[in-house]
């Protein structure tokens, strides 16, 4: 579980979380495949945001399995990883976007108080060419016992102090990062629940998401299957 009072570090996908939650996208998607390690797979998902799964989930998803153990986290690849997203990325891609094979994440720091944490998601480009981040990316949630999670997802346009953030491109060179604020609340993740593995991030409209550990500083986030979250905008680290 995560330590509450924990200061929050600035990490490496920029933006932040103060506003209020974009409204519902209508639905569509017409945006052309990008460039490498793109997907068009039919079950990656139709809007940039998302409401809560409440009536999407199996009977018995609150129960630990007894069958065989999930594929492994590290396992998965292409379509399924497109499948665990929630919502799509919010721009298209093109050739000076980063994709998959250009970059790392992971979260960074973490703010917790009152039922919300405010972690920072930390995107570094380890290729050798620039590239650029740009608004507000996918995002889907795989939980410990393979399942996929169905949260509320929203945006913000603000920093955690209140600061607008601007959505604009960001050029990444190799070796530096980019960093957004990733927010959580509402019905967190208890011990004997299950709690979130990884984080699918997609950078652009049609890519195969990247994954991100769900863990902030080695603490696992308590990220569960309705637990509502909210995106910024990338910004320079």
């Amino acid at each position: 579980m995560l330590r509450l009072g924990t200061p929050l570090l600035v990490v490496v996908l920029s933006g932040a979380l103060s506003g209020g939650l974009a409204g519902c996208s209508d639905g569509t998607d017409d945006r052309p495949p990008g460039g490498p390690g793109t997907s068009v797979a039919a079950d990656g998902p139709s809007g940039t945001t998302a409401p809560p799964g409440l009536e999407e989930v199996p009977p018995g998803y609150d129960e630990s399995p007894d069958g065989a153990p999930p594929v492994a986290d590290e396992q998965l690849q292409g379509d399924a990883l497109v499948a665990l997203l929630r919502t799509r990325a919010a721009v298209d891609p093109g050739p000076d976007h980063c994709g998959p094979d250009d970059v790392t994440g992971s979260l960074r720091g973490i703010d917790a108080a009152a039922g919300t944490r405010v972690t920072t998601l930390v995107v570094r480009n380890t290729s050798d060419r620039s590239c650029v981040v740009e608004g507000v990316p996918g995002i889907g949630v795989r939980g410990t016992w393979g399942s996929t999670f169905v949260p509320e997802v929203g945006h913000r346009d603000h920093d955690a102090g209140g600061n607008a953030v601007p959505r604009r491109p960001v050029r990444v060179a190799p070796g530096e990062e980019a960093t957004l604020h990733l927010l959580w609340s509402g019905a967190l993740a208890g011990a004997e629940q299950e709690q979130a593995s990884i984080v699918v991030v997609q950078l652009a409209a049609g890519q195969v998401p990247i994954t991100v550990p769900a863990l902030v500083d080695g603490h696992a986030a308590d990220i569960g299957q309705f637990t509502t979250l909210s995106l910024s905008p990338f910004q320079p680290a």
